[in-house]
């Protein structure tokens, strides 16, 4: 009960202090994906299932007709994590058609640890601020200034400012934006480097194209995929690279990621149909 009294005060007083979000209202809005994973934590012959999360997409219509992309990651822990510490995050984005992020909110409650984050941003072209995002292509982005509003249990508010030159990205738009990439034009070895807003801390990350082959998951079914290792310039990362594997479709749905911890083995989701 005390926990859930300071999360609602959080939420009051991060309320208070963020503005109003950039993203207005949306007229209408409708489901276009939900991919179901499970996560396992492996170490040596263990394999235990961790936590499960929810990947769900929506097509937003405006009141001026304009569409955005609503995307959002919702984890929890289960099993021998859910005894050490109990998970419960969830991460939003918007962004236009374009893959322009215009908002992101990250919501953290990993055991005693509660923490709210919302990122706003401001595209700029030809050095003028625009305001509306939705016609803009990434070619035409100058830069980004991202504002960072944070509260943390026990510390307060934070609030910082992050700019880049082209466009920046977060946690969760970052992965639309590769799954959107041609792959079939790019050949083993091809790197892209994307900046990132984690935290209140601008990072850049590699992808590191791996080429084609075939994604086997633990329950033996087998998928063409791309290969993908995405590493992030953080000195202090746990999980460094990235193992990902991407759907040889359209839509490039992810199949599964593995994460190697530094000491304790690795944490690898897979998705579930």
């Amino acid at each position: 009960m005390k926990k859930l009294f300071v999360l609602i005060i959080a939420l009051v007083l991060t309320g208070n202090l963020m503005p109003a979000f950039a993203v207005s209202e949306a007229k209408s809005s409708q489901k276009v994906e939900e991919l179901h994973y499970d996560a396992y934590w492996h170490w040596g012959f263990i394999w235990k299932k961790a936590g499960s999360g929810i990947l769900r997409l929506w097509d937003e219509e405006l009141n001026d007709n304009s569409h955005r992309m609503h995307g959002q990651l919702a984890g929890r822990s289960h099993s021998i994590v859910e005894t050490i510490m109990k998970v419960r995050d969830t991460l939003d984005c918007w962004y236009t058609p374009e893959i322009i992020p215009l908002e992101y909110s990250k919501k953290t409650h990993e055991g005693s640890y509660h923490a709210i984050e919302r990122n706003y941003y401001k595209s700029f072209a030809d050095g003028k601020w625009v305001k509306n995002a939705t016609d803009l292509t990434e070619a035409k982005i100058d830069s980004t200034q991202t504002d960072i509003y944070r509260w943390r249990v026990k510390k307060g508010n934070d609030r910082r400012h992050k700019s880049t030159v082209g466009v920046g990205y977060d946690m969760l738009s970052i992965f639309y934006k590769i799954r959107q990439l041609d792959f079939d034009k790019m050949k083993k070895g091809d790197k892209l480097k994307f900046y990132i807003c984690a935290g209140v801390r601008g990072q850049y990350m590699t992808l590191n194209y791996q080429g084609k082959t075939t994604c086997t998951l633990k329950n033996g079914k087998q998928y063409p995929s791309h290969q993908i290792l995405l590493t992030f310039a953080s000195k202090d990362s746990d999980s460094t690279p990235l193992q990902v594997w991407l759907a040889q479709t359209p839509d490039h749905r992810p199949l599964s990621v593995i994460i190697q911890l530094k000491r304790i083995g690795s944490i690898q989701g897979e998705i579930v149909e």
